[in-house]
């Protein structure tokens, strides 16, 4: 009777150890499972934001020589009215430097990823820490970025704003007429004399310093956004094999 019991008791115990491993097996089963695909998204996202970020470098590399530009238009304006105060007519050719000076490119983010990755608590699932840390550096810089780019289009509007007060626009009707194309640039007459009108001019000048200024701090702080996404390029691609 006793040794029965006995039995019974190791039956008990051997059955509950079975059924404890197999929960506990079950358990890690499962959470390798999670891992698992947890690794998979993370690298998905990875991809994905690696795209993105080579487009953004994409983009401001193609966008500084056109800050370059810009800066030098400006330069030609002041060297001009420096040797001619006073005038009331210039150049045709200096309008198109007067236009060439008031644009430049503007950089906008390319979001797609890094929305989905803040939405979808999906940077919970970097796990290298140095990945993680580089991309929230990246993501805070263009933040910050995007205020000075909205103050920059807003002193751009301003000096359209002035060029329209400045620039005589009688004589350039016919140029008005004869584009068709979607470039302003052509609505300069090759040659001639274009008058304008100096009341202006002055303020014209200081919202230009203003700008050259600007332009010349947005090519220091997109060149060293640009060199430090093309470091987490090289990173991303060394930490995950791509």
């Amino acid at each position: 009777m006793r040794k029965d019991r006995m039995n019974s008791w190791k039956d008990y115990i051997l059955e509950f150890l079975m059924l404890f491993s197999a929960v506990t097996l079950g358990f890690i089963a499962e959470n390798l499972r999670e891992d698992y695909s947890d690794r998979q998204v993370e690298r998905e996202y990875m991809r994905s934001y690696l795209g993105d970020l080579k487009n953004d470098t994409f983009n401001i590399n193609r966008g500084l020589p056109l800050k370059e530009q810009r800066l030098k238009a400006i330069d030609s304006i002041f060297q001009f009215f420096k040797a001619n105060e006073g005038v009331d007519r210039v150049p045709a050719y200096l309008i198109s430097v007067m236009k060439r000076a008031s644009w430049d490119r503007s950089y906008v983010q390319n979001t797609a990823t890094m929305s989905q990755l803040k939405n979808s608590g999906g940077l919970r699932l970097i796990r290298k820490k140095i990945v993680a840390d580089s991309i929230a550096m990246i993501d805070f810089r263009w933040e910050r970025l995007e205020y000075y780019r909205e103050r920059y289009i807003e002193n751009q509007r301003d000096i359209y704003l002035l060029e329209e007060k400045i620039i005589n626009a009688f004589d350039q009707l016919d140029s008005y007429i004869s584009n068709e194309t979607t470039d302003n640039g052509h609505n300069v007459p090759l040659n001639g004399y274009i008058r304008i009108n100096k009341q202006y001019l002055n303020e014209y000048l200081n919202l230009l310093a203003r700008q050259q200024t600007v332009t010349r701090q947005d090519r220091y702080n997109y060149t060293n956004l640009m060199r430090s996404s093309e470091r987490l390029i090289t990173l991303i691609n060394k930490e995950y094999g791509f």
